[in-house]
């Protein structure tokens, strides 16, 4: 149930805000047509200089750091308030730089990923907290996101210059009213993390509760106005009180599968579980069983390289016995960011009934929801494999391939085929060095497409992570060893 206007209590303004009057009238106009001389016969009102009350002498205290909102009826005059409120936060260092979203430009040729951060992982996290973390949305050029998008790109863009003040009007305005809560829930926790003011402005009343302003300014039709202060600060997106995490289906895997990165099969699945806000399918975690042999989890516990010592087949048993593998989370792209893939993994992986949980992910490096929902980070020992794998790439550079056709199976495979027979050796050679990820099964023969995804894939290795489970039945399993580089890192939530 949402939180109405009158619900909130009105609580006494702070001392320490600053004090800004605000008045905003109009004359009528001094020379009059034929068609408004007509008007005034008609209705009766009589020829004279009248004034037009928008709003006088409203008062508004403002510290820095607050989130004000403005909203009311369309035509009230909202737009008018935040722009006088614009030119009188300009006069006040605190304030400054203030920013309006209005003036911000962008190339409409320019890449999601390439406009914002300064690098890519402040990228993704700032992308993340607009709702567009999503890998294939991050290529995309501006001109090709849809209008909502385009809305939420443009305050990543205006986050990203670091102003003081933020100005937006029409708040989420074009964006569907559930993707508009998410977006003004993690607008604010943004700009409250980093002390920025937030001055926004909408017709719709239903962003309240996710905002959570310090000044609520209530602008109806007409000169009257009404000002509120220190609301609740959300600690959660209001979406979550309806949040259900429940059994789910291969049907709903396929439902959201789109909105992976890798949206092939995730491997031999265990179990699936779905997460519902209301009637939407929200997202989905799948379980599969885990891969035969990881280094780091060797790392993680040792113990298991005596397993392996006794017999692969003994082991595998025990290995599929006590640990299950997170193959897949994915969150529909309008509530990412709130916390759904948290509530998915935590919920999730003690309903496995399995002395341990483990994942290998891309994209933890870059938002770590799954150490919020409790498991570690952990760095194995040095891989020999992956020091050739260096080696390998700087020889396969130095014959010609650039990144671009490293990248592209295709141009992976024309370049091959252009080299002489002494590069193609040399470039062979190469790849061989690092395994036989290059080759056709039972062949000799390069296969260039499976090549070019082996060393994406190589190159950029996902993290693993573990998870021990604290029931009390499994204590007497040892608990993962997790290196100093195993802590949780910094981002954004999913």
């Amino acid at each position: 149930m949402l939180l109405r206007l009158r619900d909130y209590v009105i609580v006494p303004e702070r001392e320490e805000r600053k004090s800004f009057r605000l008045s905003r009238t109009f004359d009528s106009p001094a020379r009059y047509s034929k068609r408004v001389l007509e008007v005034h016969r008609a209705f009766g009102i009589g020829i004279g200089r009248r004034e037009h009350v928008i709003y006088r002498d409203l008062v508004l205290d403002v510290d820095p750091g607050d989130v004000v909102y403005v909203t009311g009826e369309s035509g009230g005059g909202k737009s008018l308030i935040l722009k006088d409120l614009e030119r009188e936060l300009q006069r006040h260092e605190e304030f400054k730089p203030v920013l309006n979203m209005d003036s911000v430009e962008v190339d409409p040729n320019e890449r999601v990923i390439e406009g914002v951060g300064r690098d890519v992982a402040e990228a993704i996290e700032l992308l993340s907290f607009v709702g567009l973390g999503e890998a294939y949305l991050f290529l995309r050029r501006y001109r090709e996101l849809s209008d909502g998008q385009k809305f939420r790109y443009r305050v990543a863009k205006a986050l990203d210059l670091k102003p003081r003040t933020l100005i937006v009007d029409e708040f989420c305005s074009n964006l569907d009213r559930v993707t508009a809560r998410v977006l003004a829930f993690l607008t604010q926790r943004w700009c409250r993390k980093r002390g920025m003011t937030l001055v926004a402005a909408s017709a719709h009343d239903d962003l309240v509760e996710d905002l959570g302003p310090d000044v609520l300014v209530i602008k109806r039709f007409g000169s009257n106005a009404e000002v509120r202060y220190d609301l609740p600060r959300p600690e959660r997106c209001s979406l979550l009180r309806s949040l259900k995490i429940e059994k789910g289906s291969a049907e709903d895997y396929r439902a959201l599968s789109e909105f992976h990165y890798r949206g092939r099969n995730p491997g031999h699945v265990k179990a699936v579980y779905r997460a519902m806000i209301g009637d939407e399918l929200a997202g989905v975690i799948v379980y599969s069983y885990p891969h035969p042999n990881l280094r780091a989890r060797n790392a993680a516990l040792p113990f298991l390289r005596e397993l392996i010592r006794s017999g692969m087949r003994s082991y595998l048993k025990w290995l599929n016995e006590h640990f299950v593998r997170v193959s897949r989370v994915i969150v529909h792209p309008k509530f990412r960011g709130i916390g759904v893939a948290v509530e998915l993994v935590r919920h999730t992986m003690p309903l496995e009934g399995r002395p341990y949980v483990e994942t290998l992910a891309v994209m933890a490096k870059y938002n770590p929801f799954f150490e919020r929902a409790g498991m570690v980070r952990v760095s194995g020992p040095s891989d020999v494999r992956m020091e050739r794998l260096d080696r390998a790439y700087k020889e396969l550079r130095s014959l010609g391939a650039t990144e671009r056709i490293l990248l592209d199976g295709e141009l992976f495979r024309r370049w091959f085929e252009s080299l002489n027979r002494r590069k193609r050796r040399r470039a062979l050679n190469a790849l061989s060095s690092v395994g036989d990820y290059w080759r056709r099964s039972g062949s000799r023969k390069l296969d260039p497409e499976r090549a070019a995804k082996a060393l994406v894939s190589l190159l950029n290795p996902p993290e693993y992570l573990i998870w021990k489970n604290p029931d009390p039945i499994y204590a007497g399993f040892p608990d993962p060893q997790v290196s100093l580089t195993g802590r949780p890192s910094q981002g954004s939530s999913s």
